[in-house]
């Protein structure tokens, strides 16, 4: 058994905690002194009893399904430790015993002293199983957090790797050009990557950050895209500033860029609207859509990797916290997210 030092003070502790038992088992003030005598004589045993079940008996043959070696190794150290009992009380008790000396063998207490021995014994097995069922749960508990936590980096690895590719050319062409647009999309770029490699590693984000991003991110879009696009956000924030996980907001915006602004799409549109109510977020996102007769992609908006992962990540983070909506049309695609933040 290793030993540390929160180990061998809890050991002292409960040692203590069974001494005193054993002493003040008798209600009788005048038998105190023997029962002293009695505790301490019969201590060392009281301890192999239970180091032996618990370090031996138990982890050899109980748990390795060897039932009748235990009952077999059980019976033999009670034999023993009854037997060492009777030789000390032989020798050092008999002046309690009002009936001569005490006796050397005897059969009649057997049982009694057989649950005595062990009594600590099984005290400890039921504290050191508790501790390993407690030690178990929290390392499943554990192993299920950097479970999730890999799939949550996975999923926020998901987003959209176009975008940046896409991006990156505009704003080549741009400085070829020498445009003046060219110097905005280097800052929105820079605090959208800053904040997808970054802050975005954190449980957890201020709303303002996730909405700033998305800011920056129709920013580009808009760049990219020119008149052709109309985008329409509206945002109607509380007092009562909040956090939230980050990308989630993000990945839905981003989706709707990547299905509502197909080459197909003669005017496209995406409206976004994010309203707060204290701890409540009510996020909804319309952009048009391609009628599906036209739709030869298999990554399509209601059914694609996107709109999986999204619903993936508000089941890990907000279990029971949020409701998914979906209205679908061949010339429209809506989607509202409600959302409750602790």
């Amino acid at each position: 058994m290793n030993f540390n030092k929160k180990t061998l003070f809890t050991h002292i502790v409960f040692w203590i905690i069974v001494f005193l038992f054993y002493v003040f088992a008798s209600t009788s003030s005048e038998l105190f002194e023997q029962s002293v005598e009695t505790t301490l004589l019969k201590f060392p045993l009281l301890m192999i009893a239970s180091y032996s079940f618990n370090n031996w008996q138990v982890p050899a043959f109980l748990k390795q399904r060897k039932y009748l070696a235990f009952v077999i190794s059980m019976a033999f150290m009670i034999i023993i430790l009854v037997f060492l009992f009777r030789m000390i009380g032989y020798y050092h008790l008999d002046k309690y015993c009002s009936e001569g000396p005490y006796p050397l063998i005897s059969f009649v207490d057997f049982p009694y002293y057989m649950f005595s021995f062990h009594f600590p014994a099984l005290l400890m097995y039921f504290f050191k199983t508790n501790k390993e069922q407690e030690y178990e749960r929290e390392k499943i508990h554990q192993l299920e957090k950097e479970k999730i936590a890999t799939e949550l980096k996975y999923l926020k690895a998901q987003l959209n790797p176009h975008f940046l590719f896409n991006t990156l050319n505009n704003l080549y062409s741009y400085v070829i050009t020498k445009s003046p647009k060219a110097p905005d999309m280097v800052l929105q770029l820079s605090e959208i990557l800053d904040y997808i490699l970054y802050r975005s590693q954190q449980p957890s984000v201020p709303l303002i950050e996730e909405i700033n991003t998305i800011e920056n991110y129709i920013a580009l879009e808009q760049i990219k895209y020119g008149e052709r696009l109309q985008v329409i956000f509206h945002e109607n924030l509380s007092k009562n500033r909040i956090s939230i996980a980050p990308l989630l907001l993000l990945s839905i915006v981003e989706n709707a860029f990547k299905h509502g602004v197909r080459e197909h799409i003669i005017k496209p549109k995406i409206k976004i609207e994010l309203q707060q109510y204290d701890s409540e977020i009510i996020f909804c996102v319309w952009n048009t859509n391609m009628d599906t007769e036209h739709d030869n992609d298999p990554d399509n908006y209601k059914n694609g990797i996107g709109l999986t992962n999204i619903k993936r990540q508000l089941d890990l983070l907000y279990p029971q916290k949020h409701k998914l909506e979906i209205d679908e049309s061949y010339s429209f695609f809506n989607l509202k997210l409600i959302l409750k933040i602790d």
